[in-house]
């Protein structure tokens, strides 16, 4: 897997709005306050990403018109927040949280973003 501490892995139109180009990394605050971002067209594999206090992997699919996230976030500071992954699917807006709570903790994320084919927003922060 790729090591990305803050990831925007985009397609081209998304690279332009923020101002990078397609496989570098840059800050992008997408709502979630601090919270490192991946604008993800599909396929987009081998996301992992590391904050202080959580880190995340996933990837990005789109299968049978519809988006998928799906990877693991982990708790790893003593600091009674939680590890929190966020997803949006790019085309339809559908939102999902999976959260990591406990130093240690562990996660699996699967989720299913609906029908699209754009790909989606993935956000790691603590809360």
């Amino acid at each position: 897997m790729r090591t990305k501490h803050v990831v925007v892995s985009t397609i081209a139109g998304v690279a332009l709005a923020f101002g990078v180009t397609t496989g570098t990394a840059a800050a992008a605050d997408g709502g979630t306050t601090g919270a490192p971002v991946a604008l993800g067209a599909c396929p987009d594999t081998g996301n992992e990403v590391s904050i202080s206090g959580g880190y995340a992997e996933w990837d990005i699919t789109c299968e049978k018109g519809r988006v998928h996230v799906r990877g693991h976030v982990k708790d790893t500071a003593l600091d009674g927040k939680c590890a929190r992954v966020k997803a949006t699917n790019m085309t339809g807006g559908k939102t999902k949280k999976v959260s990591a709570c406990g130093w240690g903790t562990d996660k699996k994320i699967n989720l299913d973003l609906g029908k699209g084919s754009k790909g989606a927003e993935v956000y790691l922060y603590k809360s």
